[in-house]
C-alpha cells in the first residue's frame, strides 16, 4: 500500500520521526520539504500512526497516479452516499523539491478550475456536492476536520506533484490539534520558568528513540512531566523521572495524575525521583534503563541582549552539566541504551553556537546515531550538521534546540 505524510514545520525532523517507525519492510518512494511518499508490505493502522506521531499534519493513501489528471478521474474517487450530501477539497503539494515554482502553479491552478466541472459529474450522478476551500494554501487539519472531509461523505483529494506525473491521494487522518493543544494549555501545572517542551517534539523523540513499549523511559530532567505523559499514552508502562527540585517533582506528578484521569490511563508503574542528575548513578540500579529521553536545563531564558562574556559562561556551565549527566547515564543505560536529547543553541548575530562537548561524549562511549539513513542524505532541504544533529526552532527564537540520538 502506498501512503503519503504531509510533513510539519521541521521536514527533517518529521521524516526522521517517520523513518524510525516505519523502516522495516518499507520503500521509502519520494520525499519534499512537503510530503514523503512510501510503500508498505501490510496495510497500516493510520489512525493509530497519527495518534503517535508528532510531526505529521496528514496522513493518507495514493489512489491513483496521473499523467494530466481530467475532472473524471478525480471525480470517481469522491464518495456518494445515499441521501448525503457530498463534500470535497483539494490540496496540492510538491513531491519533487527540485519542480520549478511556475511549473507547480500551472498544474495546481488547472486542477482547480476543474472543481465546477467535477460538480457537474457528481450531479448527473444525483449526488449533491459542496467544493470545501480556504483562503489558505492548502487546507488545513481544522478546515478538513471541521468540514466533514473525514466523514463517509467527504474527502480531501492530496495532489502530489512532480515534472512527470500527479499522485492523486485521499487523506485518511490529521493531526489530533485539539488534543495537542488541550493537554498543552490545560494541564495543572504550567510554569514558563520551568520551560515548556512542546508536546508534538516531547512524541517526535519518544518515537526516535525506537523501542518496545516494555522498555524502561528515564527523563532526568523531568520539568512538567511532558515526556512521561506522552509516552504513557502511546502505551509506555516502565517510566522514571528525576529531578533536583522537589517542587518540579510535585508539579509533574500532578500534570501526569490530570493526565492518567483525563485519558483514564493505568500509571501504576511511573517512578519520580528526587535526585540531581550528577548523581543519578547512586539512586537506579546499573544498566536498568533502556533509553534517556530527555530536554535538559537549556540556561536562563534570552533577551538577545547578552554579552559574549554572558554567553560563553552559561555554555561552560551547561557544558560541564551534560558532560556529568552523560557520565551518570552510562552507569545505568543497558547496552545499546539511546539517548534522545535536546542541546541549546545559542543564535548570536549571525552565528550559531554550540556546546563544544560532542568529543568528550565519545570519550565517555557514545556515539551521535545517524538520524537518518544514506539515501536521504542528498536531499539539501533536510538539514543534518556536521555533529550529526539537527535543529528545532520557531522563528525568532534566541535559544534554539538541537536534536541528537546517541547510542552506548
Amino acid at each position: 500500500m502506498k501512503y503519503f505524510f504531509i510533513l510539519g514545520q521541521n521536514p527533517t525532523l518529521s521524516s526522521a520521526e517517520i523513518v524510525s517507525l516505519l523502516s522495516d519492510k518499507t520503500k521509502f518512494l519520494a520525499v519534499s520539504p512537503e510530503a514523503l511518499l512510501l510503500l508498505t508490505e501490510k496495510d497500516q493502522d493510520v489512525f493509530d500512526l497519527m495518534a503517535r506521531l508528532g510531526g505529521t499534519i496528514k496522513i493518507g493513501t495514493i489512489l491513483n497516479a496521473f499523467d494530466d489528471p481530467r475532472p473524471e478521474d478525480i471525480a470517481e474517487n469522491i464518495p456518494r452516499v445515499h441521501g448525503k450530501k457530498s463534500y470535497f477539497g483539494f490540496s496540492f503539494y510538491k513531491i519533487d523539491d527540485k519542480l520549478p515554482l511556475k511549473n507547480f502553479q500551472n498544474k495546481t491552478q488547472k486542477i482547480k478550475k476543474m472543481a465546477m466541472a467535477i460538480k457537474d459529474i457528481l450531479a448527473d450522478t444525483g449526488a449533491a456536492a459542496r467544493w470545501v476551500t480556504s483562503k489558505e494554501k492548502n487546507l488545513s487539519s481544522v478546515v478538513v476536520e471541521k468540514n466533514k472531509l473525514l466523514t463517509e461523505a467527504g474527502a480531501e483529494l492530496i495532489f502530489l506533484i512532480d515534472e512527470k506525473k500527479t499522485y492523486l491521494g485521499r487523506t485518511l487522518a490529521v493531526q489530533e490539534f485539539e488534543n495537542l493543544s488541550f493537554r498543552d494549555y490545560s494541564r495543572p501545572v504550567r510554569s514558563m520558568k520551568v520551560g515548556l517542551l512542546p508536546p508534538k517534539l516531547a512524541k517526535i523523540m519518544i518515537n526516535l528513540a525506537n523501542i518496545d513499549k516494555s522498555a524502561t523511559i528515564l527523563d532526568p530532567f523531568l520539568g512538567l512531566g511532558t515526556i512521561l505523559g506522552e509516552a504513557a499514552l502511546m502505551g509506555y508502562q516502565n517510566l522514571t523521572g528525576s529531578d533536583i527540585n522537589p517542587e518540579i517533582i510535585a508539579g509533574a506528578k500532578q500534570n501526569l495524575e490530570w493526565l492518567s484521569k483525563t485519558y483514564n490511563l493505568k500509571l501504576e508503574t511511573y517512578n519520580l525521583i528526587e535526585s540531581d542528575v550528577r548523581h543519578l548513578g547512586n539512586k537506579l540500579p546499573p544498566r536498568s534503563v533502556d533509553a534517556v529521553i530527555t530536554e535538559p536545563y537549556l540556561g536562563p531564558p534570552m533577551q538577545g541582549n547578552e554579552t559574549d562574556e554572558m554567553i560563553k559562561k552559561v555554555v561552560e556551565e551547561l557544558s560541564a552539566l551534560y558532560l556529568a549527566a552523560f557520565r551518570e547515564f552510562k552507569k545505568i543505560l543497558k547496552s545499546g541504551g539511546k539517548i534522545v536529547i535536546a542541546f541549546p543553541v545559542f543564535h548570536r548575530k549571525n552565528e550559531n553556537l554550540f556546546l563544544p562537548i560532542i568529543d568528550e561524549i565519545k570519550k565517555i562511549g557514545f556515539q551521535a546515531a545517524d538520524l537518518l539513513p544514506k539515501e536521504f542524505t542528498d536531499f539539501n532541504f533536510l538539514k543534518i550538521t556536521k555533529r550529526g544533529s539537527t535543529i528545532y526552532s520557531r522563528p525568532d527564537q534566541k535559544v534554539m534546540r538541537e536534536i541528537f540520538i546517541f547510542r552506548h
